[in-house]
């Protein structure tokens, strides 16, 4: 037990100890901007400003689209069907079955034909 303890402490003391030193990419050169870029990198140098900025775009765009109206579509008007003349029933989720109903005769053909 004891050589492995001195094999493991020399072993540890011959290896340097060496911290890597974080850049954070403060060594490059500045980019030469060109066209638009140039433009806005004049007035906005700094890329969190540059990021608020299309971020503040988007959020204007957004909102001119969500305030502007929308046309009013209007609905087409649906003709309401004639009450079935021929003597035949209409069906309970029929929209004439309420006009049906309404008559007293077609009403008491009803109950009699559920009998």
């Amino acid at each position: 037990m004891n050589s492995l303890r001195t094999t493991v402490a020399r072993a540890s003391s011959r290896v340097a100890h060496k911290v890597q030193k974080r850049q954070m990419a403060s060594g490059a050169a500045q980019p030469q901007w060109t066209g638009i870029d140039k433009v806005i990198r004049d007035r906005f140098p700094e890329d969190y400003q540059v990021a608020g900025l299309i971020l503040g775009g988007y959020a204007t765009l957004i909102t001119i689209v969500s305030l502007k109206p929308s046309g009013s579509k209007e609905e087409p008007v649906i003709a309401s069907k004639p009450a079935d003349v021929s003597g035949a029933i209409p069906s309970v989720e029929d929209e004439s079955f309420a006009e049906f109903i309404e008559n007293e005769g077609n009403l008491q053909k009803w109950i009699d034909s559920a009998e």
